[in-house]
């Protein structure tokens, strides 16, 4: 009750924001927490009870198509095979497409939230914590590649957080720029010189990176594992980086130039 209290909060804080421009249309989407939950249609009717907001929640194959909408927005996708992953707090999403069209899609419960919280306790990072957190993703992401076994991606896009903080952090772009993130190229070399570098600070010195945003400090190790561990499975490098993602995806089909 007091995660919908604050999420409450944080809705009436959106619609604050947005009357300041006028009176917009609202669009609000609930995913894979509230699909999951026990309580999702309580929490959706509590929410228009108290804010006056509509959510929806939508399906995870509407969210899957949603996400590439916003993902290829300003990338060129052509009919290339395509790995989209999108990491988030409580889960991580993969999609295999061929362009914009999904093939094949996979949830899982690999977040950085729930990993950090399970594996990793010291920082700088102790070697035995992260070896078993690698180990724990190695296992889990040749699980899901299984799954999704459709075919070899030619290309490796990722987008959320986790992602486009590296992208800021190798080219130390700050204030931080969605322009120059989106499409932004990352080696496997590169993130794994920023793994090293990561592990071995402190949280206090990762917040000195002035691309880190506070209250990713801890989080960062989790999700770069995830990231190196992806690349390393499907065999795929470099990295594409997407600044655009499911919020996109769900404006575009809001202004009807969604194909989806």
């Amino acid at each position: 009750k007091p995660r919908m209290a604050d999420t409450f909060s944080a809705l009436s804080q959106f619609q604050q924001d947005c009357l300041e421009h006028g009176k917009p249309p609202l669009f609000a989407v609930a995913t894979s927490a509230v699909r999951e939950a026990s309580n999702g249609e309580e929490f959706v009717r509590l929410a228009l009870e108290k804010t006056g907001i509509k959510i929806e929640i939508i399906p995870w194959e509407e969210e899957a198509r949603l996400t590439l909408e916003g993902v290829f927005w300003k990338i060129p996708h052509a009919n290339r095979k395509i790995l989209t992953f999108d990491i988030g707090g409580g889960s991580t999403e993969f999609i295999l497409s061929e362009g914009k069209k999904i093939v094949s899609f996979c949830s899982s419960s690999l977040g950085v939230v729930r990993l950090t919280e399970k594996f990793i306790h010291q920082h700088p990072v102790d070697p035995a914590e992260y070896e078993n957190l690698t180990q724990y993703l190695h296992q889990e992401i040749h699980t899901l590649q299984q799954k999704l076994s459709a075919f070899q991606p030619q290309v490796l896009i990722g987008t959320a957080g986790t992602v486009t903080t590296l992208a800021a952090i190798k080219e130390n772009i700050y204030p931080y720029d969605p322009e120059k993130i989106h499409a932004a190229v990352l080696s496997r070399q590169d993130i794994e010189t920023l793994e090293q570098d990561l592990k071995g600070k402190s949280l206090k010195q990762r917040l000195q990176l002035k691309a880190l945003e506070p209250g990713r400090e801890d989080l960062i190790i989790a999700g770069t594992a995830i990231v190196l561990e992806t690349m390393r499975a499907f065999q795929c490098n470099p990295l594409l980086v997407s600044e655009y993602s499911l919020r996109e995806g769900i404006l575009l089909k809001a202004l009807g130039t969604s194909t989806s």
